[in-house]
């Protein structure tokens, strides 16, 4: 009985600390969004986007595609913004009456574990009806899933694209 008891008090630990181990580690988030939120204003001819990714997959997708190990939380310098904008601008394309967007980088900014990344037209690419190709994070993750939002005087639709659905029209 003595050896027993003794067994099970010393080699009951390591396995209680394997199970804590367990419950303590940060966990991948269960879900797999992006939003892209477009902004178009005919009285002040802007054209803005911007988009909300999970920072953790962003850099995941920035490793997988490019080999650029980022940590974008911690300022990286131009390599991080470069990186950036072309990861975005290979996925995301924008079409204003049938004519293609050209979407200038801004930067982006992390907020708590979402990095925004942010773009704005060089010109701004007048009313009509607007068509996204949205690809972002599609490489990497096939649970993924985009959310559009088009802001157009102040008027919200929205849609939304699971993997591999890729396009999006709002009159």
């Amino acid at each position: 009985m003595q050896r027993h008891n003794l067994f099970s008090k010393f080699y009951g630990f390591p396995l209680l600390f394997f199970c804590l181990g367990f419950l303590i580690q940060p966990t991948e988030h269960p879900f797999y969004v992006s939003v892209t939120e477009i902004r178009s204003d005919t009285a002040k001819k802007t054209f803005q986007v911007s988009c909300r990714m999970f920072t953790d997959d962003l850099q995941d997708a920035l490793y997988r595609k490019y080999g650029f190990k980022a940590e974008l939380a911690r300022p990286q310098g131009a390599d991080a913004d470069g990186q950036l904008a072309i990861y975005l601008q290979e996925r995301l394309q924008i079409t204003v009456n049938g004519l293609p967007v050209d979407l200038r980088w801004v930067g982006y900014e992390i907020e708590e574990e979402a990095t925004w990344c942010y773009f704005e037209a060089a010109e701004f690419p007048g009313m009509g009806p607007v068509e996204v190709r949205n690809r972002l994070l599609y490489d990497y993750l096939s649970g993924q899933t985009n959310l559009i939002h088009l802001y157009r005087n102040g008027v919200r639709s929205s849609s939304k694209l699971d993997y591999p659905d890729v396009r999006v029209s709002f009159p």
